[in-house]
């Protein structure tokens, strides 16, 4: 049952690592977080190329990463973590 619970929350979260970044290519902005009571952060592509590519390839990486590890803890070849107290 955790598994289950832990591989849905990785793949929601990878899916959506993975959308932010896919929709930064049409609109050119990757958002970054929050930048206190500014705002937030934002990467564009056309003003900070190095930046942008470079988060780009975060969001990337992490999202593949969430999803093989919730693809692994599906097929069992993965252990859960530990939930609830020791």
């Amino acid at each position: 049952m955790a598994a289950t619970v832990q591989a849905a929350f990785f793949l929601l979260f990878g899916f959506g690592l993975l959308g932010v970044d896919f929709q930064s290519l049409t609109t050119g902005v990757l958002p970054c977080g929050p930048n206190g009571l500014r705002g937030r952060t934002e990467f564009r592509r056309r003003d900070q190329p190095i930046r942008y590519w470079l988060m780009f390839a975060v969001y990337g990486a992490g999202g593949l990463w969430l999803i093989v590890t919730a693809i692994r803890l599906l097929t069992g070849t993965a252990t859960p973590l530990p939930v609830g107290p020791s």
